[in-house]
């Protein structure tokens, strides 16, 4: 091979790598219902609170826009907008170098970075996107015709009569009154599923409704709170509000019951 065929050799091996790796710029966008009542202070904080444990650089904080950049080994350096609001945010590509940007590609690490930073504002807003894949198989929702709502108060019952609650923790439903003088301290939410194979699913719901209360107990208590108060029940983005029941989805497979409340202390 002649040295100008291996130089031609060579430019065309790099020309199919920066092809590989080089992919549309992902620009996220999330929406939220209103009932989830998330307020643009929440919005802001759970934003910069996620770029700081991904190691951006918040560069500027407005009311609507954060501002953010990131460099990795001092040569991979990429900026982007983050516009929000109470019910939605977006991602927005502003600039970059070292990442091959060009006519709306750019390096496949670029869209890594974000969707990483996508799904730890999710989190940080109680929301865990790991989940909502899983719930978008088809084999998750399988048999379900439509959500089951029961007696809250008879599960919690249930629970601690079976000795998976030990009454230091109080429960309480949105529009449920409260007794005493209450200090929030923050949101917390938990996502259940238990096999629904063999079981009514009155008796699957109770089942996962049991293990959901588990976890928010113990988040309690980690936080130093005696209750948790306005729980709904979490559909999707949507909140399901009652005063006395909550929502489960009971398929031929899975039962699943998701929470959101308020950890707090009542005195």
């Amino acid at each position: 091979m002649t040295r100008i065929h291996r130089v031609l050799s060579l430019l065309a091996a790099v020309l199919l790598l920066s092809a590989c790796t080089s992919k549309t710029i992902f620009n996220p966008e999330e929406h939220f219902s209103s009932q989830l009542a998330i307020s643009d202070n929440q919005m802001q904080r759970a934003i910069v609170t996620a770029l700081h444990d991904r190691q951006w650089t918040v560069l500027s904080v407005a009311p609507g826009k954060v501002q953010a950049a990131i460099t990795v080994r001092g040569r991979h350096h990429a900026e982007v907008d983050i516009p929000y609001s109470p019910t939605s945010f977006q991602i927005l590509y502003r600039s970059s170098r070292g990442l091959d940007y060009k006519n709306g590609k750019i390096h496949d690490n670029y869209n890594r970075w974000v969707n990483r930073l996508r799904d730890n504002i999710l989190k940080e807003l109680s929301i865990d996107p790991i989940v909502e894949s899983v719930n978008a198989l088809g084999a998750v929702n399988q048999g379900v015709e439509g959500a089951t709502y029961l007696d809250f108060q008879a599960g919690v019952t249930r629970a601690t009569q079976a000795g998976l609650l030990d009454g230091s923790v109080k429960f309480y439903l949105v529009g449920q009154a409260v007794p005493g003088q209450v200090r929030k301290i923050r949101t917390v939410s938990s996502r259940r599923k238990t096999n629904g194979a063999n079981k009514s699913d009155e008796e699957a719901c109770i089942w996962a409704l049991q293990s959901a209360l588990v976890s928010l107990q113990n988040a309690a208590k980690k936080a130093c709170a005696n209750a948790v108060i306005e729980i709904a029940s979490i559909n999707q983005r949507d909140l399901y509000k009652d005063a006395q029941k909550y929502q489960c989805r009971a398929g031929m497979l899975i039962a699943s019951v998701a929470l959101r409340g308020e950890l707090a202390t009542v005195k």
